[in-house]
């Protein structure tokens, strides 16, 4: 009976809004008074904490695999958009002068979400990428946009993960996403939704070249136990290292149930997909090394937490000492410092967190508030990055109420 109630209340998304935000404030109200699990841990103290921000915008960023900042740390690249906007409004690519505090227009797209923006980000210090939606012609199309002519190279898809030296790019069917995974698509329908058509694409830079390297379809049959008509999608793809292979969580969801997820390989060359993790849920992961995932996501023994797996073997470590929740990681260079994050808890706090790998020790960078309606698809998460020089931290927050880039200088 239990069961058939909750499903019943997730089936109806208004009733389910309605009482998810009120379970918000329930447990808000609970918390008044209560210490944060986190709070007791030691301060990571750093030199400098500079806000980028525009009276009346949001500024940010949107996900954590790659950084706003250049090589050099002078320049930080966002997104800003009126604090009323809603998806398919325009938004303004822009950079800010980390000397100067000067904020620059250099785009305009109207291809982005609240989780990942418009996947801008820096190709060298002369070129910017981000998505765009061309009206006219109907399409989303990738841009690079030279910071010193102005020019720019428009390619017929959106991007979702580039290769290292940015000569090709994955792409996926981002109104799916918008569809199933509020928060992570663009609005406009321009591929088709037949999963015979659907699926993961790969695109080459230099001549725009366009392939269905894998149907949606395909990765529905592999292996299947879920029920059929239920809805399926592709998320968070990304090329290996070496890039002969392509990594992706597979989602599938019956209505009314929660998602579950699996973790899977795609072998460019043989067409063959292999499975890293079946457990029922992944989630964010980075990469430790060229055969080494660090992920957060339940294990064969139903544990769940980070956890080291290998790729290829499918062999998993838990790692002791990071938060027992879901967060964003990302190692530093030298491969000592886990970076990460949390959700928000029941008081409404959000932490920023470094590990010490070698002392074994996690230390809290900041501790910032989120709003009460930042939640679901519209919901700030911190989605922590490193500069490249690994001098910086870049997060996302709401604690003014917008959204905002915070930039620590660790």
């Amino acid at each position: 009976m239990i069961n058939r109630i909750k499903k019943f209340i997730k089936s109806n998304d208004s009733l389910f809004l309605f009482l998810k935000q009120g379970l918000i404030y329930f447990r808000y109200l609970k918390s008044i008074g209560k210490k944060g699990r986190y709070d007791k841990l030691s301060q990571y103290g750093c030199a400098e904490k500079i806000v980028v921000s525009k009276e009346g915008k949001h500024c940010y960023f949107g996900y954590y695999d790659k950084s706003p900042l250049d090589s050099k740390s002078q320049r930080a690249l966002f997104v800003r958009l009126p604090k009323d906007a809603n998806e398919g409004d325009m938004a303004e690519v822009c950079l800010y002068d980390m000397s100067s505090k000067n904020q620059t227009v250099i785009g305009k797209t109207n291809a982005w979400n609240w989780q990942q923006a418009c996947m801008e980000q820096w190709v060298n210090d002369d070129v910017v990428a981000y998505n765009r939606y061309d009206a006219e012609r109907k399409l989303y199309q990738a841009v690079l946009h030279n910071l010193t002519t102005g020019d720019d190279k428009l390619i017929g898809r959106a991007a979702y993960a580039y290769n290292k030296d940015f000569s090709k790019y994955l792409s996926l069917n981002f109104h799916r996403l918008d569809k199933f995974a509020k928060g992570y698509g663009y609005p406009y329908q321009v591929d088709s939704m037949n999963v015979n058509e659907d699926g993961v694409w790969e695109v080459e830079v230099e001549t725009g070249e366009i392939k269905l390297i894998l149907t949606l379809s395909d990765v529905m049959a592999y292996n299947p136990h879920y029920s059929i008509g239920i809805q399926h999608y592709i998320n968070h793809v990304t090329y290996c290292p070496d890039e002969n292979y392509v990594m992706f969580i597979h989602r599938w969801q019956e209505r009314g149930e929660t998602f579950t997820s699996r973790l899977l390989l795609f072998n460019k060359a043989t067409g063959e997909i292999t499975t890293i993790l079946d457990n029922g849920h992944v989630s964010h992961y980075c990469w430790k090394n060229d055969k080494d995932l660090l992920i957060f996501a339940t294990n064969a023994d139903k544990q769940k937490g980070y956890m080291i797996v290998n790729i290829f073997t499918g062999e998993t470590s838990m790692v002791k000492g990071l938060p027992t929740e879901d967060g964003h990681p990302s190692y530093s260079a030298d491969g000592r410092w886990i970076l990460t994050d949390t959700y928000p808890n029941n008081g409404r706090k959000q932490y920023l967190f470094l590990f010490d790998t070698e002392k074994k020790v996690l230390k809290m960078v900041d501790k910032l508030w989120s709003p009460f309606k930042y939640y679901n698809e519209f919901r700030c998460d911190l989605h922590p990055r490193w500069s490249k020089d690994n001098q910086y931290v870049v997060v996302d927050n709401t604690t003014t109420g917008v959204r905002t880039l915070n930039i620590y200088k660790v």
